[in-house]
C-alpha cells in the first residue's frame, strides 16, 4: 500500500462507509418525560458490523500508523470473548497484515463465537495462563520482530485521537448537549473524550468493573486532568462480566422498547445506571443527555453461551 494512502478511504471501501459520524437518536420513555430530561443515544454500534463503536475509533489512527510504518504484523492481548481481539483480527484482514492475539486463558474453547471469528479472519491465537499473561501486559511490548503492539483494549495515544472525535461529532449534532454518559473499561474512550472536553458540558464515566476509577485513569493517562470527570462507581453489578437478574431484565425491556441491542458487560450496566440516576433526579430539568453506545454486541454471544441468557443479538 502506498504511504499516505488515506486509511479512511481504505476502510470506507472495505466497510462500505460513506461517513464515519454515527447517528444521534432521541430515545422516548415515560420516565424521561416525567423527569423532563431529553435523552439521546450516539449510535457508534452502527459504525461497522464487526469493528463496532469505540473499537473502530481506537483502531482508526493506529491503522494509519501501521500502514505508514510498514509493520509486518500486529500483536495484541485480550480475553477469550474479547471485542478488541475480534476487531483487530478484522482490521488486519482488511489491510492484509497478519495479526497475533495473546489470549488470557491457559485454555479456551477455540470454537466459541469470538475466537472462531478471530481465527476465521486469519488471527494466530496464542494462549497463556493468567500469571504469564499479566507479566506480558506489564512489559507492554510485542514478541515478534517489526511488529506493531496494541495494548489490551486498544487504549493508547493513537486511540485517544479517535475517541476524542466522539465529542466533536456530538456537539455538531446537538449543540445544546449538557451531559455525555459513557461506560468505562480500559479507559481509552473516556480519556479521549476528556482531551476534547468542552467546559459547557459534563462527561460522566460509568465503570463496569470494581476499581478506583480515578486512580486507574491517572495511572494509565497521567498527562490528562480528570478532576472535572463525574464517575458513577456503583453500576458494576459485582465486577467485570458479572451479571444479576435485574440487569438482564433491564436489557430485555430496553430492547423491547427501543429495538436497540445492548450487551450486559458495558452498555447494559451503564444504561441501567443512567436510568437509575434519572429516576433519582440527578439531572436538572431540561438536560440534554447523550449516551454513547460503545458497541460490543458480539460479546453477547459469549454471555449467552456461558450463562444461557438468551439476550437479544444483532
Amino acid at each position: 500500500m502506498k504511504p499516505g494512502y488515506s486509511v479512511m478511504r481504505l476502510l470506507s471501501i472495505k466497510m462500505n462507509l460513506d461517513v464515519l459520524a454515527s447517528p444521534l437518536e432521541r430515545i422516548s420513555n415515560q420516565l424521561f418525560t416525567k423527569k423532563r430530561v431529553n435523552i439521546f443515544i450516539k449510535r457508534d454500534d452502527l459504525i461497522h458490523p464487526v469493528i463496532e463503536g469505540n473499537k473502530f475509533r481506537k483502531l482508526k489512527y493506529n491503522i494509519e500508523e501501521i500502514i505508514k510504518g510498514q509493520f509486518k504484523v500486529i500483536e495484541t492481548f485480550g480475553g477469550a470473548y474479547s471485542n478488541h481481539l475480534l476487531a483487530v483480527s478484522q482490521a488486519g484482514k482488511y489491510i492484509n497484515i497478519p495479526t497475533i492475539g495473546y489470549v488470557n486463558a491457559a485454555y479456551a474453547d477455540p470454537n466459541n463465537h469470538t475466537l472462531k471469528a478471530c481465527a476465521d479472519n486469519g488471527m494466530e491465537l496464542r494462549y497463556f495462563d493468567k500469571v504469564t499473561f499479566k507479566k506480558m501486559l506489564e512489559e507492554g511490548r510485542g514478541i515478534e520482530n517489526n511488529s506493531y503492539f496494541l495494548p489490551e483494549g486498544g487504549s493508547n495515544e493513537e486511540a485517544l485521537k479517535g475517541t476524542s472525535e466522539i465529542v466533536t461529532e456530538i456537539i455538531l449534532q446537538l449543540p445544546g448537549v449538557s451531559h455525555i454518559v459513557c461506560p468505562l473499561g480500559t479507559g481509552g474512550t473516556i480519556a479521549g473524550m476528556i482531551t476534547n472536553d468542552n467546559k459547557h458540558l459534563k462527561i460522566i464515566a460509568v465503570p463496569v468493573l470494581k476499581m478506583d476509577a480515578v486512580s486507574h485513569l491517572q495511572n494509565k493517562f497521567n498527562q490528562l486532568d480528570f478532576d472535572d470527570l463525574e464517575i458513577w462507581p456503583d453500576c458494576h453489578f459485582g465486577g467485570y462480566a458479572k451479571i444479576q437478574p435485574e440487569l438482564i431484565d433491564f436489557i430485555k425491556t430496553w430492547y423491547d422498547d427501543t429495538n436497540i441491542v445492548i450487551d450486559p458487560i458495558y452498555n447494559g450496566k451503564a444504561l441501567y445506571g443512567l436510568f437509575d440516576k434519572i429516576n433519582n433526579d440527578h439531572f436538572p430539568e431540561g438536560s440534554n443527555i447523550v449516551y454513547v453506545h460503545t458497541g460490543g454486541s458480539q460479546g453477547i454471544y459469549g454471555m449467552n453461551e456461558r450463562f444461557g441468557l438468551k439476550l437479544p443479538v444483532k
